[in-house]
C-alpha cells in the first residue's frame, strides 16, 4: 500500500488542512510503478465522527488492510466538530472543502476514477450525516453509500444555538444554528430525497449497519425503515455492538466486501491463507 498525509492550504476555510490518501498497490501483485497506463483506481470517501479528524480511520481500524484485499483507493476526511456545515454562525465553509474542494486537490495528484459508478461514499456517526448530505446533493454522482452507525437526519434532533455545554449536541449549536434553519432545506436529508426523488433522479444502494447495544439503536432502525419507506434500496445490518471503532472497523470491512460482492468493484488481491 501506498498511504499519504497529505496537507494543503484550503482556499474555502483559508487555512491548512489535512487528508490521508490510501492507494492499494497489492491489486496486481506488483508495485505502483507497474499500474496499467491510464488507470484511475475507484474510491471509498470515507468521512469520521464528529470531534474525529481525518487520521482516525487508519489509527483505529485496519483499514489499510480492508483496501487493499478490495483494491480501491480511500480518502479520509475529518470535519471536527463541524457538523459537516458550513457553519450558520461564521459561516466556515467545512462541507464545501469537505465535498468540493478535497475531490479536486486530490483527483488532481492521485489517479482517481471520476466514473459516478466507482466512487463511494460511507461514514461513522456524525460522519454518516455527512456521507448522507453529500449523497443527496447529486446522488448520481455516487455508487454507493455505507453507513455505520451514522447520524441521519439533522433536522429530526433538538439542535438550537442556545444549547448550553451540558445538553445533548451543544457543540454542534455554531454550525446548525436553530433547527428551522435546517428544515427544508439542503441539510434536511429526508427532505432532499423527496426533491431530487420527485426531480428524477436515481438514488445508489445503500449498506446500512447498527448495532443493538449502540445508544443511537433506534434512531439507526426508524432512519432505516423512513429511508425504504422514501423508495431507496438498502441492504441492512442489525447485529451487536457499540457506538466504536471496534464495530467501525467490522462494517467498514463488511461494506467493501459487500460492494465486491454486488459487482461494484473487483476483488484484485485475496490474502494468503494461513
Amino acid at each position: 500500500m501506498a498511504n499519504f498525509r497529505l496537507y494543503y492550504f484550503s482556499e474555502v476555510l483559508k487555512m491548512k488542512v489535512g487528508v490521508n490518501v490510501i492507494i492499494p498497490e497489492s491489486s496486481w501483485g506488483h508495485s505502483l510503478a507497474d499500474r496499467p497506463r491510464g488507470y484511475r483506481y475507484p474510491v471509498l470517501w470515507l468521512q469520521s465522527g464528529g470531534g474525529f479528524d481525518y487520521t482516525d480511520w487508519q489509527r483505529y481500524t485496519a483499514l489499510e488492510l480492508y483496501a487493499s484485499e478490495a483494491g480501491v483507493a480511500v480518502v479520509c476526511s475529518g470535519t471536527y466538530c463541524s457538523g459537516y456545515m458550513d457553519t450558520y454562525h461564521g459561516d466556515f465553509k467545512y462541507f464545501s472543502q469537505l465535498s468540493i474542494e478535497t475531490p479536486k486537490v486530490v483527483r488532481h495528484l492521485f489517479p482517481l476514477s471520476e466514473k459516478p459508478e466507482e466512487n463511494f461514499l460511507a461514514g461513522f456517526s456524525m460522519g454518516g450525516y455527512g456521507s448522507l448530505k453529500w449523497l443527496v446533493r447529486d446522488p448520481e454522482r455516487f455508487g454507493a453509500i455505507g453507513l455505520f452507525s451514522g447520524l441521519k437526519n439533522i433536522a429530526d434532533l433538538p439542535i438550537d444555538d442556545e444549547i448550553k455545554a451540558n445538553e445533548s449536541f451543544y457543540m454542534f449549536a455554531s454550525a446548525f444554528g436553530k433547527q428551522e434553519y435546517v428544515v427544508n432545506t439542503e441539510n434536511d436529508i429526508c427532505y432532499m430525497i423527496d426533491k431530487q426523488m420527485a426531480a428524477g433522479k436515481k438514488f445508489p444502494r445503500a449498506y446500512m449497519a447498527t448495532g443493538v447495544e449502540d445508544a443511537h439503536y433506534q434512531d439507526n432502525v426508524r432512519f432505516m425503515q423512513k429511508y425504504a419507506d422514501q423508495g431507496i434500496d438498502a441492504y441492512r445490518v442489525i447485529d451487536h455492538g457499540y457506538h466504536n471503532w471496534e464495530y467501525c472497523d467490522r462494517h467498514v470491512k463488511q461494506y467493501l466486501d459487500w460492494l465486491v460482492a454486488e459487482g461494484k468493484i473487483k476483488e484484485t488481491f485475496v490474502r494468503a491463507s494461513e
